[in-house]
C-alpha cells in the first residue's frame, strides 16, 4: 500500500493496517446453546484490513476431527 506505519492488525487475516486503510466489521467471539436457540457474543467495530474476505457462512472442518482421531490412536 503506501508504506505508512501500522496502527493495528486485521482481526481476520493478521495484516498490518495503517489509519488510512482501516475498516471495521463485527467479530463473533463465541457461540453457545441457549433456551431460544444458538446465541453468541460479538464485538462491533473490529479492525479489518479491507483486503481479506471473511466468509459469511461456516466452512467444513472435518480434517480437524480426522487429525484428532489419528493422534489419539
Amino acid at each position: 500500500m503506501g508504506g505508512e506505519p501500522a496502527h493495528g492488525v486485521c482481526r481476520f487475516c493478521g495484516r498490518a493496517v495503517c489509519k488510512a486503510h482501516v475498516h471495521e466489521l463485527p467479530y463473533l467471539t463465541v457461540v453457545y446453546p441457549a433456551p431460544r436457540g444458538l446465541e453468541g457474543l460479538a464485538v462491533e467495530k473490529v479492525l479489518w484490513c479491507g483486503v481479506c474476505r471473511p466468509r459469511p457462512e461456516p466452512v467444513p472442518l472435518e480434517f480437524l476431527a480426522r487429525g484428532t482421531a489419528q493422534a489419539g490412536e
